[in-house]
């Protein structure tokens, strides 16, 4: 099974014309691929004793294949948060299921501008431009963006082994049906078609859904169930 971009979460606005803040939250998603049910991801975002923050999410396979197969996917990113964005420290995934597991752990050097990343055995040193973040944080910054009235926004973010820049069009509201009710939310799409995220305003900025296609083809879709 491809990798899960798993990562969101959990931002309040405070107003367009200030930073965005962050506060203590969890949250539950359920998690479908290709329309099939995999299980819930739970998400939990904290301020460390250093002013740092650590935001964690772990799915395991409870439906279906996932549940045969294993599948207990945990990502997890120690961040700082600067001027209403987020400044990835660490970045840790690891999947592991019956057929195999990967792992990928990128230490990020804000002072030299790069990346530091292992993947399984692989290893890479790249440049990262300022403002890149990592595939979990990325969440977080397009959240942003949206309580900032933003229309359109650019990341690079770190993957394996390089920045890439994404794009990403903020478009009207639209009615979103999840599992946690329905909510009038904003749609922000990636300009490749690879992902949507929804946010609404009454839930403060945290996604209500979020719609990625993996590596594979396959659509991997996340709906909020309880926050």
């Amino acid at each position: 099974m491809r990798k899960i971009a798993l990562g969101f979460l959990l931002v309040l606005a405070a107003g367009a014309a200030q930073a965005t803040e962050l506060k203590q939250a969890n949250a539950v998603y359920t998690v479908t691929r290709d329309g099939s049910a995999i299980g819930d991801s739970n998400f939990s975002l904290k301020q460390n004793s250093d002013g740092t923050w650590t935001l964690t999410s772990e799915t395991k396979g409870t439906s279906g294949k996932a549940r045969l197969l294993g599948i207990d996917v945990r990502e997890e990113s120690v961040f700082r948060w600067n001027g209403g964005k987020p400044q990835s420290v660490v970045y840790d995934y690891h999947q592991n299921s019956m057929i195999k597991s990967r792992t990928r752990h990128i230490e990020f050097d804000a002072a030299a501008q790069q990346a530091h990343s292992q993947e399984n055995k692989d290893r890479f040193t790249y440049a990262t431009p300022p403002g890149t973040t990592d595939r979990s944080t990325l969440q977080l910054l397009l959240a942003a963006a949206v309580a900032e009235g933003k229309n359109e926004i650019t990341a690079p973010v770190a993957v394996r082994d390089r920045a890439e820049e994404q794009r990403y069009t903020v478009a009207k509201n639209e009615t979103v049906q999840v599992p946690a009710g329905s909510f009038s939310a904003t749609r922000v799409e990636r300009t490749d078609g690879k992902a949507i995220n929804w946010y609404a305003a009454n839930v403060g900025l945290l996604p209500v859904k979020v719609q990625q296609i993996s590596g594979d083809g396959s659509t991997v879709v996340l709906e909020l169930k309880q926050k």
